[in-house]
């Protein structure tokens, strides 16, 4: 979940530089532990991650800028202003803070090389776990060769160096293709046809995999034709590896986009935190479709929860009475920790049951809201039509009186002339 620490008024531009943050243990995980993530980036993409992971109650989420993209705000100043604010400020804090590096298009120049060894030193120490996307960070050298001359890309098990030394982004369509080998950890092989595997043409950017690197799903673009991983045309999609004590992703294409993007694949995002649940150590969920429908019905209850906050923050300024509206989003709030806690405990019928019966629960409330609104605006309505129908009262009174009775007109007498 997200608690965003510029407010929304700010232009979305400028971040949404986002602390989410609840305080918990990093000792091996129970299953009950919220997961932390510094996740960090391109400006254009840190609001999309903020909202993807903001929905999933799993997840805490610290969002930095580090990549300055398209037109935005952000200037370099205000960079370097955010590292110096949020990104931990000693090795400690990084690995006592985080369970997780999300690295979506970086720009490496804005990390001090002390700052990416941390991160790489993290993985292979204290088993940090850690995803980087679009191959080398970017199709742009100015951000690829960066990353693959940065200590940290030694954590991840795309061969950064060997990318950026080929012509490594092509354009043409792209099918991805799973590897359904029985020896790798199931985290995609699950969701089967329920994924979209065919992605339209575009500009994509080829992973050369370390040896070492389980490759869990490859891309067929035949106008890779030059390179064979394993045959002509074909190069990983998405690659994994252990790195030490971290298990690490690297990933062809953007997170949040193309194959994970919802708009493309609805259960893409499903997939996607099948990542971060095997780096850090949790079970991957058996049931994919209830988990999926799972997290959506946590999305509508903060949806709901939000437009009655909405009213209540509108009512108020007509001094309507809204105790007991908070107090019932309170009680419901309640429970919804309850089911949230199931969730991460993975019992995912218990949480099931309990989010279904605060969903109808809300839904009346919000019609209860909606009831309070109007009872608030009714004395508004009222007095406004009072108003009107006062003023074309007298001005209509006053029409009658002065231009079509005269009253209060007095006829001129008729002069003549003289003449002398």
């Amino acid at each position: 979940m997200a608690k965003i620490h510029e407010k929304k008024t700010v232009p979305v531009y400028l971040l949404i530089v986002l602390t989410l943050s609840l305080s918990f243990s990093l000792s091996p995980c129970t299953g009950a532990d919220l997961l932390e993530v510094l996740c960090s980036g391109h400006t254009g993409s840190m609001p999309l991650m903020a909202q993807l992971l903001g929905r999933e109650p799993m997840t805490e989420v610290t969002v930095i800028p580090t990549r300055i993209h398209g037109v935005t705000e952000v200037t370099p100043e205000k960079v370097r202003r955010y590292m110096r604010l949020y990104f931990p400020r000693t090795y400690e804090a990084l690995i006592e803070g985080y369970e997780f590096l999300l690295l979506r298009g970086i720009d490496c120049t804005y990390f001090t090389a002390r700052q990416l060894e941390w991160m790489r030193r993290a993985i292979e120490e204290d088993g940090i776990g850690g995803l980087q996307d679009r191959s080398v960070m970017s199709s742009n050298t100015a951000y690829a060769e960066p990353w693959s001359e940065s200590s940290t890309s030694r954590a991840f098990p795309n061969d950064a160096e060997a990318v950026v030394a080929v012509d490594y982004t092509k354009h043409g369509s792209m099918e991805v293709i799973m590897n359904e080998d029985q020896e790798i950890p199931p985290i995609f092989t699950p969701y089967g046809e329920l994924l979209e595997y065919q992605i339209g043409s575009g500009g994509y950017t080829m992973m050369i995999p370390k040896e070492g690197a389980t490759t869990y799903m490859s891309a067929r673009i035949p106008s890779y034709s030059e390179f064979a991983y394993p045959e002509p045309g074909v190069f990983p999609h998405t690659l994994g590896w252990r790195y030490g004590e971290g298990y690490t992703w690297s990933l062809m294409d953007y997170s949040g986009s193309g194959f994970w993007g919802q708009a493309k694949n609805p259960y893409g995002m499903d997939a996607y935190l099948g990542m971060l649940m095997h780096s850090t150590g949790r079970k991957l969920p058996g049931d994919v479709v209830t988990v999926h429908r799972l997290r959506i019905n946590y999305h509508r209850y903060a949806e709901q929860k939000g437009f009655i906050y909405s009213m209540i923050s509108f009512v108020e300024r007509f001094g309507a009475n809204t105790q007991e509206l908070e107090e019932e989003i309170g009680e419901m709030d309640r429970e919804w920790k309850q089911s949230r806690d199931l969730y991460l405990g993975q019992d995912y019928p218990s949480a099931t049951e309990i989010l279904d019966r605060i969903l109808a629960e809300i839904e009346k409330l919000r019609g209860e809201a909606l009831k309070t609104k109007d009872r608030a605006l009714l004395w508004i309505y009222l007095i406004e039509w009072l108003a009107v129908t006062g003023t074309a009262l007298v001005s209509a009174f006053a029409v009658w009186t002065l231009m079509v009775r005269r009253r209060l007109y007095r006829e001129v007498e008729a002069t003549r002339l003289t003449q002398r």
